[in-house]
């Protein structure tokens, strides 16, 4: 709408302003839709225009507009592009940029320029929207406009959304374990001609001690063996006495801590059992059906999305919206069957609410892609089952849990083009799923 487009322009310059950091300078739009800005010069209009003003203004000036005259003509020439044909933000014009982007960092050159803050600016309410099933078809775009963001800083915050992805943790791999202890080498021989080794001296205390007692023992008169005995019978009494209460304390003690141990685990345990452990993620949670294609239409605000109504076994038909439009044609669209992920959270696309998705087989590049084909006789709303995955499926699948993200790598196709979850076929009650595309991925 004509609304939404002078919108898009107004944020773009405002945005350029920001990160350019010209005090006083706050473009808005005319009367007639015309970005402007008023300078010390005068009054300046179009976003072109007023986006180089600022620009010039900037302590990067040189690099915003071009540091050479090659890359200030291409910086002109995305300007332009940007006023005159990017808007209305129609998927054909996205992935021009999105092919451009596929081998380059910025758009000129091999830094920011003002060509990279004005698209930016002007495909921002695009990028913020697109639902996950759509991130591969702009990954190139995505990827430059997260930058871009990043780079611009403060400026940022003049944008009404900040562009959020979702971006897989690094995982560093666990460090080497340490090398096995070198084992001590074993002492050399004695050369044969060396003289031996002197043996080592006995300790002479202990001898000298024995000696000692010896002699005492017959300087002293010896004790009656009535009275020795009776003695020794007393100190080995006291000794066992006293052992055995410390053996009794020390066995008390411990039955003591482990009985603690034992109350501790056993609390532990208890609470361990009370929290539900998550899931992992697996192809039974999704609630996909058959269904089959009633209505097909052209997205009113998307040329490269379809919009269908499609038959599920529920009271109406569900929406849903596909990006096919550059790889089946309309008419074979019309009519057809398919199976549609009916348990995902609703997203809406480019303003329009989408209930599902439908599933396809692609191949690696992804300039193929196709639904897949269900079985003759397979009613409408039945079921698929995976064996060893049994259901019920969720009733939501959380966006927020990332479940299908986990769950894509694995749906593949074979070389039969069979779809297949881990090797678990895509099975109806008439045979398994197929598809036109083998050794591909289903999503």
């Amino acid at each position: 709408c004509v609304a939404c487009k002078i919108a898009i322009m107004e944020t773009a310059a405002r945005f350029v302003a920001a990160y350019c950091g010209v005090s006083g300078a706050e473009p808005t739009t005319s009367s007639s839709g015309v970005v402007q800005l008023q300078t010390k010069e005068g009054l300046i209009t179009g976003l072109g225009t007023v986006a180089q003003y600022l620009a010039k203004q900037s302590s990067k000036a040189q690099q915003l507009l071009g540091a050479s005259a090659e890359d200030q003509a291409q910086v002109a020439e995305w300007l332009l592009w940007a006023v005159t044909e990017l808007t209305p933000l129609v998927d054909d014009k996205l992935f021009k940029v999105n092919d451009h982007l596929a081998t380059r960092t910025f758009l000129v050159g091999s830094s920011l320029t003002l060509a990279d803050l004005v698209v930016f600016g002007v495909v921002h309410p695009a990028v913020v929207a697109f639902p996950v099933a759509q991130t591969l078809h702009f990954a190139n775009l995505l990827r430059w406009a997260d930058h871009t963001q990043y780079l611009s800083g403060p400026a940022a915050s003049v944008l009404p959304v900040p562009l959020v992805l979702k971006k897989s943790q690094f995982a560093p791999p666990p460090p080497p374990a340490p090398p096995a202890p070198k084992a001590a080498p074993s002492p050399a021989p004695a050369a044969s001609g060396a003289a031996p080794a002197a043996p080592k001296a006995a300790p002479a205390a202990p001898a000298a001690e024995a000696s000692k007692s010896k002699g005492d023992a017959k300087a002293k008169p010896a004790a009656a063996p009535t009275e020795a005995k009776a003695e020794a019978g007393k100190a080995d009494g006291k000794a066992a006495a006293k052992g055995d209460a410390k053996a009794a304390k020390g066995e008390a003690k411990a039955d003591g801590k482990a009985k603690g141990e034992g109350k501790g685990e056993g609390k532990k345990g208890g609470e361990g059992g009370g929290k539900k452990e998550e899931e992992e993620p697996h192809i039974g949670m999704l609630d996909i059906r058959v269904g089959t294609i009633v209505k097909v239409d052209k997205h009113p605000n998307a040329d490269a999305l379809y919009l269908e109504e499609i038959d599920v076994g529920e009271d109406k038909p569900r929406q849903v919206i596909s990006g096919l439009v550059k790889f089946v044609p309309q008419d074979k669209m019309a009519g057809r069957r398919v199976l549609v992920v009916c348990n995902l959270k609703p997203a809406k696309m480019r303003e329009v609410m989408s209930y599902g998705m439908v599933l396809c087989a692609s191949n690696d590049a992804h300039d193929q892609v196709d639904p897949v084909n269900i079985p003759e006789g397979v009613p409408n709303g039945e079921r698929i089952t995976f064996e060893g995955y049994p259901g019920p499926p969720l009733e939501e699948v959380n966006p927020k849990k990332k479940i299908l993200e986990r769950l894509f790598p694995d749906m593949k196709t074979d070389d039969k083009c069979v779809p297949n979850y881990k090797g678990a076929v895509f099975m109806t009650s008439k045979g398994p799923i197929t598809a036109t595309i083998p050794n591909g991925s289903v999503a």
